[in-house]
């Protein structure tokens, strides 16, 4: 997933939604948007997932709604302000870490450097 603190939904493939076994008669209907593409993108359909960052003791959960879009990106989805706010998020570009607030202390998720430059190529 790509977290991108300028997106203002977040999208996920239908590559990921099918590995999930999400039957098709899940998603919500919805409107189109633009942004990411050139002109308007008609998503299939919405969906409201559990998103979890962090691991045992320390981690946090939230449902997030998801824009089911096919367009071509080389990762899974973006995560966007509305996943950020949610999960009082904030980013650094420099050391590519999102932190959070958790009950217990704060969450630090780090990225893989190799991944992120196989996604830039």
């Amino acid at each position: 997933m790509l977290v991108d603190c300028g997106a203002g939904l977040n999208l996920i493939s239908p590559q990921v939604i099918k590995r999930l076994q999400i039957p098709k008669g899940d998603l919500e209907e919805t409107g189109t948007f633009q942004g990411f593409n050139p002109g308007r993108s008609q998503p299939k359909g919405k969906i409201t997932l559990p998103v979890t960052f962090g691991g045992e003791p320390n981690y946090r959960t939230e449902k997030i709604i998801f824009y089911v879009a096919k367009i071509p990106l080389p990762y899974n989805g973006i995560l966007g302000r509305p996943t950020l706010a949610k999960f009082m998020a904030a980013s650094h570009y420099a050391y590519n870490t999102l932190k959070m607030p958790d009950p217990m202390s704060i969450i630090a998720v780090g990225s893989d450097k190799k991944d992120a430059l196989i996604c830039a190529d």
